[in-house]
């Protein structure tokens, strides 16, 4: 699919939050309880599938994938990014402003 397939249930680009696992941790604990972050839209996938950019910067790393160390400048960040169906993501809870940069980490 390309950005031009996208049904608008979530906009490419649109801010929203995502059930997403913030450590090793919570990702082999109950997937009910992941926490819900922030993200933004890339693209959907298919019915009911988007891969989304996970915008938390203590997730974030840099380019080899190495923890970005405090400090680092915004543009050598690269995120996580995931691919969820509708479920899994929502309207954010407050309209804050999107990160105007970001780094997506690659597929």
């Amino acid at each position: 699919m390309h950005h031009e397939d996208n049904d608008g249930k979530f906009p490419d680009e649109s801010p929203v939050e995502v059930h997403y696992p913030r450590s090793k941790h919570e990702e082999h604990s109950d997937r009910e309880r992941w926490p819900w972050l922030p993200g933004t839209i890339v693209e959907q996938c298919g019915p009911d599938e988007w891969y989304v950019c996970i915008e938390v910067r203590e997730l974030a790393v840099l380019r080899n994938g190495r923890r970005a160390p405090r400090g680092t400048a915004s543009r050598n960040l690269y995120y996580p990014c995931c691919f969820r169906d509708g479920s899994k993501i929502r309207p954010p809870a407050s309209s804050g402003p999107a990160s105007a940069t970001r780094r997506r980490a690659s597929r």
